[in-house]
């Protein structure tokens, strides 16, 4: 019985070292997690003292060189300053104007009907938009490049103006017997083609035509050439013919529908005229005619005249409102901003000189870098080997 006991009292104890030692394990287990923790943030530390070593180590080696750096940023910088200073000036000239179109033309066509005129085709396939369109033609800009203009009280043709800016162009020209082009005998094939190779380099390469935002009727017209005169001159004769002859295309049909109309009013006032002499001296004979039959071709006379004083007066009216109506319907341009001499210079010195002085320290910085770079990887590919 008392072996009974003994081997109960036993168990008990085993079970309660169990117990205690799974406890044990338990906290064990939950103390490791904050260890492993800490050895995390021990890493990180490490590996950013590391990279903080490595740019220090980057930023010695280049203040080694700073002599190096700073000959090789002074130099591109002097090279930026007399490329631009050797080169030919780039000026830029540049007009903003607004353009409003007009309304009533329904009200003008319902009035021109009328009377058997249309006002249909013409300038309705000239949008707002197509003005822009039109600017860069070659119709246009050819007619431009052809026109006069005063240089120091001679006159000069435009694109003589411009051929001699281009040197290379005008020894070419000047060798082919173009230059200088007459305005009187121009334009044989020869001349034309040149002229068009005039026009195809000033539309690709120095002339830009836009918006300046799509909702709002702001255009802006800049030119960047080598020649100030030109430069200027071409940006305005440009504006000027190209709205003009806008304006003329949109009102072509208005304006010839009051020519008619005008011809009408003259013609009938001519008649009303010549009727009411005629009416005049009808009476004259018939002053002392008793008979009433005598005095038909009197009052004959009299109706045409009354008629024709009626249509005279209708006509007049109807004159003076289809011009109002076509005052209405005609594009408003109103110049908002033009170009002002001296015109600004395209490129700065100063600017160019510090453009080519950061572009030659970074070049040589990062040359400086990756040798060095490459001088790493072939002592590690070294001590790999051994």
């Amino acid at each position: 019985m008392n072996d009974a006991q003994n081997h109960d009292s036993q168990q008990g104890m085993d079970a309660q070292d169990a117990k205690t030692n799974a406890r044990r394990q338990t906290e064990a287990s939950m103390q490791a997690y904050p260890e492993s923790g800490g050895d995390q943030g021990n890493q990180d530390e490490i590996s950013l003292a590391e990279l903080w070593l490595k740019v220090k180590s980057v930023i010695a080696y280049l203040w080694r060189f700073k002599f190096l750096i700073m000959g090789v940023g002074l130099l591109f910088a002097l090279g930026g300053y007399f490329k631009v200073k050797m080169a030919k000036p780039s000026y830029t000239a540049s007009l903003t104007f607004a353009l409003e179109q007009g309304g009533g033309s329904s009200s003008l066509g319902g009035l021109a009907s009328q009377f058997g005129f249309s006002m249909g085709g013409g300038g309705e396939g000239l949008g707002g938009d197509n003005l822009l369109s039109l600017m860069k033609s070659r119709r246009i800009v050819q007619d431009v490049l052809l026109s006069t203009i005063y240089v120091e009280g001679d006159s000069v043709l435009l694109i003589n103006q411009y051929v001699a800016a281009q040197t290379k162009l005008k020894a070419k020209w000047d060798t082919l017997g173009l230059y200088p082009i007459d305005a009187k005998k121009c334009c044989a094939p020869m001349q034309d083609s040149a002229i068009g190779i005039v026009v195809k380099n000033v539309l690709e390469k120095s002339l830009a035509v836009a918006k300046v935002d799509k909702k709002q009727s702001f255009v802006t017209v800049t030119y960047e050439g080598h020649d100030e005169v030109f430069t200027g001159a071409f940006v305005e004769l440009l504006t000027a013919k190209s709205t003009d002859f806008y304006v003329k295309t949109k009102m072509s049909n208005s304006n010839t529908n009051i020519a008619k109309l005008e011809r009408r009013v003259d013609s009938v006032s001519a008649e009303l005229q010549y009727a009411m002499m005629g009416y005049t001296a009808a009476q004259d004979q018939n002053s002392f005619t008793v008979q009433t039959t005598a005095k038909v071709p009197t009052m004959q006379k009299q109706m045409k005249v009354t008629m024709l004083t009626t249509l005279y007066g209708e006509l007049i009216k109807n004159l003076e409102l289809l011009k109002t109506m076509s005052a209405r319907e005609e594009p408003l341009i109103t110049m908002i901003d033009r170009p002002h001499y001296p015109l600004r210079v395209h490129e700065s010195k100063l600017k160019s000189a510090v453009i080519g002085g950061f572009l030659g320290v970074f070049l040589t910085m990062l040359f400086l870098g990756g040798r060095a770079f490459l001088v790493d990887l072939n002592k590690q590919a070294a001590a790999l080997r051994q």
